[in-house]
């Protein structure tokens, strides 16, 4: 069947094959081959995921999405080498992932749990400093350059002001900015967020996903992080991460749009995804 040559053809091909060479220009910081995750019991396997096969590329910001006990956080503790894989490969920088050591994985590696911070009596300038532990000696000393990485942290997630405040005294979004800023100072090619919007108003909720934009777009960082704000992810992440009950999905948010990925995650009797929007409406 012969083309139907037109300018919106050429357009999207030519457009598709200079993403294409963009694209084979970046690294890949993580891959994964036929990987399988879930958990192991005394007789049997339960499998929560099979058959992802990713390729995360330096500079992207990804998002990760699904109902509620779908296996998010499975995904991104079996993605930072908190629980082993039960099947395939994960390849982190072109080396797999269980083959790094402890300190040798947090240097290529950062990660942002919900769980609550071990002391929050500490300061803002010192929970970020914590950061650098993976590359200080034994009693913890900063090296001039630990310092700069610690203040370039502080800066590029804009909170200067907050850096003599203790923890306790800080905002559930003002903390979680902290946090990113640990992360940051960290200076990781890959950092993985967990939820990182998580008991925050609508406006901090999208402030924190647009600083994670602009921070995988300044820094080339790869960002992985899993949301319920799927709106708000539609809008932002260069690619997307769908789990559902039939499989994994992954791809740009236009492209799952496009196959119904988003349709597909909860039940149609009270909300609909708009394709035109991008966006969940309550059934009328």
């Amino acid at each position: 069947m012969e083309h139907q040559w037109s300018f919106g053809y050429w357009y999207e091909n030519v457009k598709c094959y200079f993403n294409t060479i963009e694209t084979e220009k970046l690294n890949i910081v993580l891959k994964t081959e036929d990987l399988s995750i879930g958990y192991r019991t005394k007789k049997d396997l339960l499998v929560v995921a099979a058959d992802i096969n990713l390729q995360l590329y330096e500079g992207e910001l990804i998002g990760l999405v699904g109902a509620n006990g779908i296996g998010k956080s499975t995904l991104l503790r079996t993605l930072s080498g908190v629980q082993p894989q039960l099947h395939g490969k994960i390849l982190l920088s072109n080396k797999k992932l269980e083959e790094y050591k402890n300190l040798e994985l947090a240097s290529q590696l950062s990660v942002v749990l919900t769980e609550q911070i071990a002391s929050k009596n500490l300061t803002v300038q010192e929970l970020v400093a914590l950061g650098r532990l993976p590359y200080t000696n034994w009693v913890g000393k900063l090296a001039e350059d630990d310092v700069e990485k610690v203040k370039r942290a502080i800066e590029v997630t804009h909170i200067t002001d907050l850096i003599a405040k203790r923890c306790f005294e800080l905002s559930d979004g003002q903390l979680q900015k902290v946090l990113i800023a640990r992360a940051i100072a960290q200076d990781t090619p890959f950092i993985i967020l967990d939820e990182p919007t998580t008991h925050l108003d609508v406006y901090h909720r999208a402030y924190i996903l647009k600083l994670l934009k602009r921070l995988a777009f300044e820094t080339k960082k790869t960002i992985l992080f899993s949301t319920h704000d799927i709106d708000f992810a539609i809008q932002l992440c260069d690619k997307m991460m769908v789990m559902n009950p039939e499989g994994f999905e992954f791809g740009r948010p236009k492209e799952l749009i496009q196959c119904k990925a988003f349709s597909s995650l909860f039940p149609d009797d009270l909300i609909l995804f708009d394709e035109k929007t991008g966006s969940y409406k309550i059934r009328g």
